[in-house]
């Protein structure tokens, strides 16, 4: 029974990582298509995360850590709009109590626009900074540190992210995400909540690095 639970919920990670996978795949071979400017990028991000709710019996201010990590890959269809597909990790854990916590994985597939494009921002001003907007819907597979269980939760997020261009390839990122947890069984210190089914919601502020793929020279956020 138990050996049966485990394996269906590892079944369960692997689609959506396989999923995660064929989507970069994809995107990859999409950007191979002629244009002026390079439609594929990939981030990796990391930083502290601070949940709101819910608060049941904890002091939510005792999970506020850096414990986080994100990596995504984006596909631009034109300078101004994309989607992204991101794998992302949080590790809540109560800082007087390392025996209290949950971890949590989480796939999502989120629509981008280029706010700076959008509102046609002066080109020297555009050419070396950036901001988009990102928002879409994920699940997150949430396993707390005291007992075996696991649950699924469905997600909304959105966020900005900043931008700064570092050279043809590379640009520096800052990101504020809010993830909205839809049917949240667990509390951040893994004790089950009551009732039994809650809306949950945290932040993650990251910073982190963007890497530009394709054969051109600039990337479609500062072409």
């Amino acid at each position: 029974m138990v050996k049966e639970f485990k394996k269906n919920n590892q079944m369960k990670l692997s689609s959506s990582f396989n999923l995660f996978v064929i989507f970069l795949f994809i995107s990859g071979a999409l950007s191979a298509q002629e244009t002026n400017f390079n439609r594929f990028s990939v981030e990796l991000t990391t930083g502290i995360h601070i949940p709101f709710s819910p608060k049941n019996e904890i002091t939510n201010s005792d999970y506020i850590a850096f414990n986080q990590f994100q990596v995504a890959g984006r596909y631009m269809f034109s300078q101004k709009l994309g989607i992204k597909a991101h794998y992302a990790y949080n590790h809540f854990v109560n800082s007087n109590n390392s025996d209290e916590g949950v971890n949590s994985s989480r796939v999502g597939l989120e629509g981008v626009a280029n706010v700076g494009k959008l509102l046609n921002m002066d080109y020297t001003i555009a050419e070396r900074l950036g901001l988009l907007l990102h928002a879409g819907g994920g699940i997150t597979y949430s396993k707390p540190l005291i007992n075996g269980g696991v649950e699924r939760m469905g997600n909304l997020m959105a966020g900005l992210t900043a931008e700064v261009k570092l050279s043809e390839r590379f640009a520096l990122l800052a990101d504020v995400t809010y993830v909205a947890n839809f049917s949240q069984h667990y509390d951040y210190n893994g004790a089950s909540l009551k009732p039994k089914t809650n809306s949950g919601g945290l932040m993650n502020v990251s910073l982190g690095i963007m890497y530009s793929l394709g054969s051109k020279k600039l990337h479609a956020d500062w072409y």
